[in-house]
C-alpha cells in the first residue's frame, strides 16, 4: 500500500475507534493505551509506513477487543493476532534502525 492510503486507512479506524468508545462508555482497551503511547496519529506524514501500519493494526486489535468484550461474534483471540502484528511492524523498526546505526559506525572507522 502507498503511505497516502494507510494515512486513509489509519483515519478510517480512528473513526471507527472513537465510534465504539462513544457507543461503549465502559470500554477500556490495552490496544488503545498502546496506541495512544505511539503517538502515530493518521495526518503525521513524517512517520515512516511501518508506523503507520503498526498503529492500523493495533487500532484494529482495539476494535476487535472492544467488539468482543460487548458480546459480539468476534473470536477473542482476534485482538491478540492483530496487536501481535504491529509488534512484529515495530520490532521489525527498530531492528532495520539498529542496522542503520552499525553501518554508519562502522563507515567511520575507515
Amino acid at each position: 500500500m502507498h503511505k497516502e492510503q494507510l494515512m486513509e486507512l489509519h483515519q478510517f479506524f480512528v473513526h471507527v475507534v472513537r465510534e465504539l468508545l462513544d457507543d461503549n462508555d465502559n470500554c477500556d482497551s490495552e490496544y488503545l493505551r498502546i496506541y495512544e503511547k505511539l503517538d502515530i496519529k493518521p495526518h503525521y506524514i513524517h512517520k515512516l509506513k511501518v508506523e503507520q501500519r503498526a498503529a492500523i493494526f493495533l487500532l484494529s486489535a482495539s476494535i476487535a477487543e472492544i467488539l468482543s468484550k460487548n458480546g459480539e461474534k468476534v473470536p477473542e483471540n482476534l485482538a491478540r493476532r492483530l496487536a501481535e502484528n504491529a509488534f512484529k511492524y515495530l520490532n521489525n523498526k527498530r531492528t532495520k534502525s539498529n542496522k542503520g546505526k552499525k553501518l554508519r559506525n562502522s563507515k567511520r572507522n575507515f
